[in-house]
């Protein structure tokens, strides 16, 4: 009875074996049967997408019809809109608009540039343009605006009724930029105050030691100003200025850059 049973039990064992494995096999039949169609759905359904999009991105509807240029005076809108290189008719889609501002703001005159595409087919840009404040004068002469950027030389047909900056190298432009620049505003804001105190400026030297002269407009008088304490020194120089009204014609030079006088040289003669 031994051996019978050891036999008849590992023909029962064999044969769940094999009911098992074709139930396995069953099993990744319907599996197979179910993925499969939804494997297909999702092909076509991905290819009818890139279809969908590619009829969205190249419709007429989406082509550039208008273009916008606010806030330039300098430079003209077609100028512009060239250096930008839009056309009418192109995709508003592949107008990357980081890509125009960095085209726009290589003009001198642009300060600041901001492009917008406005769907479904505009695209507005903005332009902030530098003001010229005075003319540095290194050799040739230079746009200065007023965070002290020397940006542009100046051409023949452009404006030169600005005052002068004198005195300064290239040099010092090109060894020490951040601190030229501070020296040219700080003197383009003592140019404000002096123009407050109807004190028009047609020049301003800066001398090798330190310190500036200013050459104002209506008469030829040096004024030796040292360095900062604007206010102080300007209200002085008001007050002597009144003392020599209609005789400022017998004056060479004033200079304020004492804590207790202001020093006067006559002109000869």
């Amino acid at each position: 009875m031994g051996p019978l049973l050891q036999r008849t039990g590992n023909q029962k064992r064999g044969e769940n074996r094999r009911r098992l494995r074709w139930a396995l096999a069953g099993a990744l039949a319907v599996l197979a049967a179910v993925l499969a169609p939804a494997y297909l759905w999702r092909s076509d359904l991905s290819r009818l997408g890139r279809e969908i999009s590619a009829v969205v991105l190249n419709h007429a509807y989406f082509a550039v019809r208008e273009i916008k240029v606010r806030g330039g005076t300098k430079v003209g809108g077609s100028e512009i809109v060239t250096m930008a290189g839009l056309s009418h008719g192109m995709r508003i889609w592949d107008i990357d608009p980081v890509v125009i501002e960095n085209k726009v703001a290589k003009h001198p005159w642009v300060k600041r540039v901001i492009v917008r595409r406005e769907f479904p087919h505009r695209v507005v840009i903005e332009v902030e343009e530098r003001g010229a404040r005075a003319i540095l004068v290194l050799g040739r002469l230079y746009y200065v605006d007023a965070d002290g950027f020397v940006f542009k030389e100046v051409d023949e047909s452009e404006r030169v009724d600005l005052p002068l900056l004198t005195g300064l190298r290239h040099e010092d432009l090109m060894a020490e930029p951040q601190s030229t620049r501070m020296k040219i505003q700080e003197v383009l804001r003592l140019g404000e105050l002096a123009e407050a105190a109807a004190l028009v400026l047609s020049e301003v030297r800066f001398l090798s030691e330190g310190g500036v002269v200013l050459y104002p407009m209506d008469y030829p008088v040096a004024l030796h100003m040292g360095w900062g304490d604007w206010e102080r020194k300007l209200q002085r120089l008001e007050q002597v200025l009144a003392l020599w009204q209609g005789r400022e014609n017998r004056l060479a030079a004033l200079n304020v850059n004492f804590s207790d006088q202001v020093v006067a040289r006559l002109r000869e003669g």
